[in-house]
């Protein structure tokens, strides 16, 4: 069942698709046309790329070095090379003969500046893409030139190293010349100290001190060494965070906001541990804990994790949008900028607690004898001043030492190679593309015009919705591909008249529009038709669904089977056949029943009767047609006094006129009695009893006659003619479908009793079923 639903469902696409085919290739032709020009017109662009590493800082001093993530540090980077800034260092750094490479446009502005305009191609050229999970970027230049291509990305990668070792250098620099400063200051403490301790010791004669005393100066003396170290640290520190100030200074005022400005519950509670742990440290120091001893090593270990926690916190802050960095180029000063700052944070803690521990010191020793507390307090300064001066002095030679260094914390790990295949216009992407967005749009459209659409292309929907069978479906009719011989007639080209009116069963009776016709025919003698059905009434829902070119081609087909055929054109309003078969309308059947009032005396019609049949037919509408139609139906004893009228006058003039009214087609086995003159009355006309002895009488005289009549649903005359014949073919025109008028016209012929033997759905594309004539020809 649902395999039975799938097919069904695939061949109605697959009907949509073949007759709605013009939309889709016009849709998909319409979107390919402009991408395959496009394709074949743009420049073409190239890509080179080349890969850099960042590494670990090698020698650098402990103060300099920041931590931060490495995704913070690459993202940053990354921003760094797409900056406006850095694409004027990589066009400063590109050779002459590069530059005269490139291409300048065409119209230049009063104003143009050569390096400005390559340096701002090259930013817009220019990408950054970190490698997943490592500290590798790739940095790719695309240009419509492969050469240079290739030359301005190696050049990128070279300016990139260049510029972070200038970066790098300029810090380490300007911190050795504060330490030097620092040194030169020191030392002359120093020897002021060292002069000022002998001076007092050769006045007073007094060379040492007692033990405790010993003890005071010696954790005094410790202490004021890490005051200077850590308050130098500090220093230094500052100066190089006041060296970042500086460069981001001259992109924007007050760029990043102090480490002291950024605030929230987390960050206060970092700090206070900071400091806290700071203090900590501190007084362990002085009461002489080695650098290298446990508790130490863990203070040392939960203050680093704390600067870390506090950078990356104030880090988050910032790119959540509590600060805003326009320029992201500038990002790494940023990440540096926090890391000092927490570092230059924990520095003043360590300072203040170490300066609490002097003062302590300081007033045990206020305590102490005069000259007793002067030597301890001279020496003090003394050991103080040199212990600085070569803590000073080791720290500059570090500096030195880094400065000196011509190494890089980037590596270049892959040069660019020129590219042999452009990555732009992408062709084949483009048209896949422009394919698929050709046939949604096709399909879409085929789709949206299916649902307004009143097409019937379903002989399965149309039986679903009437219950009565589809005798044939005919195709479409090609009228210019005819073929065939026909003598004159009446002074007209029969082929010209047939051939305007789609009579295809005589011109080529082996087209498959005729074999159409002639399955209808088949269709028709099984249902009886020529044996138990002798008249046959065609009629349609509206005008103009071929309803006499239906009727006239089964006609010639029946008739070439030898048949007897009458075919009576009962559409007294708007004729055609005897246009279509090159006949005159007169006489016709309008002349046979212009004296039926006579016949009607013959038959004895009552007043009564006479009454109804003139209340049925001058009605405007069909309501009361149908009320009162079962009232009017001949009956079997009306019947018989027509068949006992036989041999009489009226009769007589009937039949006669009968026989001069039928004319001769050239279709052999094929007459037509034409309408006739136009009456002002048809239905009253078509309702006399005389035409249902013509019916009668005509019935004897041909093997089948059949009615072409009018639009059931425009007039009320082709309800009259259905319940006197003995079987009804409705026409459906495939493109004029309409499923309400249909049901409409269902219930008047059923009101009407009428025997409906099939449909016909005419106009029908069967898919090119019937453009080869093969089959026929073989």
């Amino acid at each position: 069942m649902q395999n039975n639903e799938s097919q069904q469902i695939f061949v109605q696409l697959s009907k949509i698709l073949k007759r709605r085919k013009w939309i889709l290739i016009i849709c998909v032709m319409g979107i390919l046309g402009p991408i395959i020009y496009f394709n074949e017109t743009a420049t073409p662009v190239y890509e080179a790329s080349t890969m850099v590493v960042f590494e670990e800082f090698v020698g650098g001093l402990s103060s300099f070095d920041y931590d931060a993530s490495r995704e913070i540090l690459i993202f940053n980077r990354v921003e760094e090379i797409k900056s406006l800034a850095f694409a004027e260092d990589v066009t400063n750094s590109l050779d002459e003969n590069i530059l005269q490479r490139i291409k300048l446009p065409d119209q230049r502005p009063p104003d143009f500046d050569f390096k400005t305009y390559v340096s701002e191609k090259i930013e817009k050229n220019i990408a950054a893409m970190p490698v997943s999970k490592s500290n590798i970027v790739r940095i790719s230049v695309q240009w419509p030139d492969p050469h240079l291509a290739k030359s301005l990305a190696n050049a990128a990668a070279q300016s990139f190293l260049e510029r972070n070792y200038r970066i790098r250098q300029e810090g380490v620099s300007n911190v050795r010349h504060f330490i030097q400063d620092q040194l030169d200051r020191v030392g002359q403490e120093l020897n002021a100290a060292e002069q000022a301790l002998k001076n007092f010791k050769e006045e007073n004669r007094i060379t040492s001190f007692n033990r405790e005393s010993e003890e005071i100066l010696r954790r005094l003396t410790e202490a004021e060494v890490l005051y200077n170290q850590v308050k130098g640290n500090r220093g230094s520190t500052e100066k190089r965070l006041e060296t970042i100030q500086v460069k981001i200074a001259e992109q924007k005022k007050d760029f990043v906001p102090l480490i002291t400005d950024v605030g929230s519950p987390w960050t206060d509670k970092l700090k206070q541990k900071l400091v806290s742990l700071q203090s900590e440290k501190a007084d362990l120091r002085v009461q002489g804990y080695a650098e290298d001893h446990p508790k130490i090593v863990q203070l040392n270990r939960e203050i680093e994790e704390t600067k870390k926690t506090l950078t990356n916190e104030a880090m988050r802050q910032v790119q959540s949008g509590n600060f805003s960095d326009p320029q992201v180029q500038l990002a790494n000063y940023v990440n540096e900028s926090f890391t000092l700052q927490v570092e230059l944070e924990a520095y003043k803690a360590q300072e203040a607690a170490l300066k609490n521990i002097v003062n302590q010191y300081e007033k045990k020793l206020a305590t102490l004898p005069a000259k007793e507390y002067n030597l301890i307090k001279l020496t003090r300064e003394r050991d103080a001043k040199s212990n600085t001066y070569m803590n000073l002095l080791e720290r500059l030679q570090d500096a030195k030492i880094s400065e000196a260094e011509k190494t890089s914390s980037l590596r270049i790990i892959d040069h660019a190679r020129l590219p042999e295949k452009p990555i732009k216009p992408r062709k084949k992407l483009n048209v896949t593309i422009g394919l698929i967005l050709g046939t949604m749009l096709g399909l879409g459209i085929a789709f949206v015009l299916e649902t307004f659409s009143s097409s019937l292309d379903s002989t399965e929907e149309l039986e679903n919705l009437t219950q009565w069978p589809v005798l044939a479906s005919i195709p479409r009719i090609d009228k210019t591909s005819f073929n065939g011989k026909s003598s004159n007639l009446n002074g007209r080209s029969p082929k010209e008249s047939f051939v305007g009116r789609g009579i295809i069963a005589r011109l080529n009776p082996k087209s498959g529009a005729a074999e159409s016709y002639r399955m209808l025919r088949t269709n028709l003698q099984f249902h009886g038709v020529g044996q138990n059905f002798k008249t046959l009434l065609f009629t349609s829902i509206g005008p103009e669904e071929g309803k006499s070119t239906t009727i006239s081609n089964v006609a010639i087909a029946l008739a070439n089977l030898g048949k007897r055929v009458l075919l009576v054109d009962a559409d007294m309003r708007k004729p055609v056949l005897h246009s279509l078969f090159g006949l005159d309308r007169e006489p016709g059947l309008s002349e046979l029943l212009v004296n039926h009032s006579a016949m009607d005396q013959e038959l004895s019609i009552t007043d009564e009767q006479r009454s109804l049949l003139g209340n049925v037919v001058s009605q405007e509408g069909m309501g009361d047609l149908v009320e009162n139609f079962s009232d009017f139906v001949l009956d079997d004893q009306i019947v018989s006094k027509i068949n006992s009228l036989k041999g009489k006058n009226n009769f007589n003039i009937l039949n006669s006129a009968l026989i001069e009214a039928v004319q001769v087609s050239e279709i052999e086995n094929l007459k037509i009695l034409s309408s006739g003159k136009q009456l002002k009355n048809p239905s009253e006309t078509v309702a006399s009893f005389s035409m249902k002895a013509l019916v009668e009488e005509i019935k004897t005289k041909f093997d089948i006659v059949m009615f072409d009549s009018a639009p059931v649903l425009l007039v009320p005359e082709t309800m009259i003619l259905s319940a006197m014949v003995d079987g009804v073919v409705f026409v459906v025109d495939s493109k004029k479908f309409n499923e309400e008028l249909l049901l409409k016209a269902k219930s008047l012929i059923k009101k009407a009793n009428a025997n409906v033997v099939g449909t016909v759905l005419n106009n029908v594309d069967l898919n090119g079923i019937y453009k080869s004539n093969y089959y026929y020809k073989a």
